[in-house]
């Protein structure tokens, strides 16, 4: 991204195509735009610390040869300890021991995503986002998705493992390198009302006038819904800004 003064001129697209644009939106999270599209300078990042991402989660999809007709299109199975694994968390950011899953049988809703007799599962245990410093290593992912495994297996998904024939998992990292997100953020901006009392990034830059965000960092927040939201409302303010 290109910019003049207290304006952003275009985008650069493949290092060597430059698209000139009166009006600029951006759907990468709020903080690593600044830093990746813009450069911005350390000064100006530490402005935007109340904007801590929130969580990750491990993201783990599997193929399987049936179906488990006891679940429904969304479900959640519960930490046996919900303050611990909160702490887990959100304030020691380490790997849970017992996670908490959410649970997507995206079949229940639309039959066609998956084989007739077989299942499509999509298995999100949330953790904490990435600590450049104190690095989670693959072999701790992959012990947390054993024990994810095990969990569901024990609560009723009997014999999971061996029904699987397809698998496929992100990890942190790869949600960062693929979306862009903030530390591997899945849900954009923390709601903690010691930093930022839930709010999140503004729509329109504070910093380059026609430069404007939309996405999970940005007001309402995370979530299909949210986010889909939050882009009708961009649009709204750039007709209002642009006819002002």
């Amino acid at each position: 991204m290109r910019r003049e003064g207290r304006r952003v001129t275009g985008v650069e697209i493949g290092g060597d195509t430059f698209v000139g644009a009166d009006i600029v939106v951006s759907n990468m999270e709020v903080v690593p735009a600044y830093r990746r599209l813009l450069g911005e300078g350390e000064a100006f990042m530490r402005t935007l610390r109340r904007l801590e991402p929130a969580c990750s989660g491990l993201v783990l999809d599997l193929g399987l040869d049936r179906k488990y007709p006891q679940l429904a299109h969304h479900n959640f199975f519960f930490s046996g300890d919900q303050r611990e694994h909160f702490d887990s968390v959100f304030r020691r950011r380490v790997l849970p021991r017992d996670p908490t899953i959410y649970l997507v049988a995206a079949s229940r809703s639309d039959p066609s995503v998956a084989p007739p007799g077989c299942d499509c599962l999509k298995i999100l245990p949330h953790i904490p986002y990435i600590d450049d410093e104190h690095p989670i290593e693959l072999s701790e992912y992959l012990g947390l998705k054993e024990r994810v495994i095990d969990k569901l297996e024990r609560m009723g998904l009997e014999g999971l493992r061996r029904h699987v024939v397809f698998e496929h998992m992100w990890t942190p990292e790869d949600i960062r390198r693929n979306y862009y997100s903030n530390r591997g953020s899945i849900y954009g901006v923390v709601s903690d009302r010691l930093r930022n009392f839930a709010f999140k990034a503004q729509k329109q830059s504070t910093r380059y006038e026609n430069l404007f965000f939309t996405g999970g960092s940005v007001n309402p927040g995370g979530g299909m819904p949210m986010v889909v939201l939050c882009g009708r409302n961009v649009c709204r303010r750039i007709v209002r800004w642009d006819s002002a």
